[in-house]
């Protein structure tokens, strides 16, 4: 996902509740990713050890947040909120969150980048 809302890259989809750190190291794309580019990530990627990730931090009972860990927080959601508008306005489509029943393999996968391209098309028009 880049600043102005347009999403570069999808991953495969999957069936049901899946962890997103789970997909992502399944995915074996980390090593593809030049250690000069910042990865963005929400906490559902904690654990991850690319050398550009940028993690909020969580609080536990025991521990709660130091007022720079929530400044933090704060800016690191301030500048992901572009990429999850542009998820948002792909999943508006209803390709993504319908199951397309097909026994041809991954067209459900086609529908999804087919979702992400009118997307691209409608913001940058």
């Amino acid at each position: 996902m880049t600043r102005g809302r347009r999403i570069g890259y999808l991953s495969a989809s999957k069936r049901g509740a899946r962890h997103d750190k789970r997909l992502f190291d399944k995915t074996h794309i980390e090593p593809f990713i030049p250690p000069e580019v910042s990865v963005m990530a929400d906490s559902g990627f904690q654990g991850l050890k690319h050398p550009g990730a940028c993690l909020p931090h969580k609080a536990t009972r025991k521990r709660p947040l130091t007022v720079e860990q929530k400044q933090w927080n704060t800016l690191l959601a301030s500048l992901r909120v572009d990429a999850e508008h542009g998820i948002g306005g792909m999943k508006r489509m209803g390709a993504v969150a319908d199951v397309y029943r097909n026994r041809i393999p991954n067209t459900h996968d086609r529908f999804n980048l087919i979702a992400a391209g009118i997307w691209n098309f409608f913001i940058s028009a």
